[in-house]
């Protein structure tokens, strides 16, 4: 394992310090594929995640299974535990179901958003601006994932929040293409363009506009997917 893994690991620890080992692992690990911490074919192996958790393999082994199960994860013949290279396949059936889930998750927040959450949505639009203005596409992409599960926190729905976990294969390109591609090619347009649909939205479920918020934010996924396609067509010829 890299110096730079070792460095991000321990920093993650102490963040889900509280819940139980097994859990803490797998959201440590996986919170390092999604950013780009690991790249697709890096091998994991039990004795090193063990000895940085400073833990015995069984919990690790739990984590690595569940991280399996999410795709993130498969096992190579002769290699062992590497890390998933990028689907396309899952990359559109997530973009039906995240459509779907966002979208409720809309509407329910229109039925009770409170200008506290209001503001917290604004907040990460303003992170997402400064990271634009910065060139920092790594800082975007979190303010970006900050700001979409705000939205389903607002739901309310403890079962929605848990199952969308797993629908940050999208994000996990948008990190892939920051650590892959010259930072001074961003395309500040772009992305000020997908922050403007953050406002618009936010402004549509402050006025309750139901069928508004869910049309900007369809809008919103649709072209963030084609960015995330197009990036892939790139790196693969």
């Amino acid at each position: 394992m890299e110096t730079n893994h070792y460095q991000y690991i321990t920093e993650q620890i102490e963040h889900y310090s509280s819940k139980p080992l097994r859990e803490a692992i797998f959201f440590v690990i996986k919170n390092a594929i999604i950013e780009g911490i690991f790249l697709p074919g890096d091998r994991l192996t039990e004795d090193d995640i063990a000895q940085q958790f400073n833990c015995s393999r069984t919990p690790v082994r739990e984590a690595l299974r569940k991280l399996e199960q999410e795709n993130l994860l498969q096992v190579k013949p002769g290699i062992g535990m590497v890390i998933s290279n990028v689907d396309i396949e899952l990359l559109h059936q997530e973009l039906e179901i995240r459509k779907m889930l966002e979208n409720y998750s809309i509407q329910k927040a229109c039925e009770g958003i409170t200008e506290e959450e209001l503001k917290k949505l604004e907040w990460a639009t303003d992170k997402l601006q400064q990271a634009i203005n910065s060139n920092d596409r790594i800082a975007a992409s979190r303010a970006n994932i900050e700001f979409h599960r705000l939205l389903y926190s607002y739901s309310r729905n403890t079962f929605l929040q848990k199952t969308t976990d797993s629908l940050w294969l999208s994000f996990r390109i948008s990190f892939l293409s920051a650590r892959n591609e010259d930072v001074t090619m961003v395309d500040k347009s772009w992305y000020e363009e997908r922050n403007n649909e953050h406002l618009q939205l936010i402004q549509a479920i402050r006025d309750k506009d139901v069928e508004k918020a869910i049309r900007v934010n369809t809008i919103h996924i649709q072209k963030n997917y084609d960015y995330y396609l197009d990036y892939i067509k790139r790196v693969s010829e």
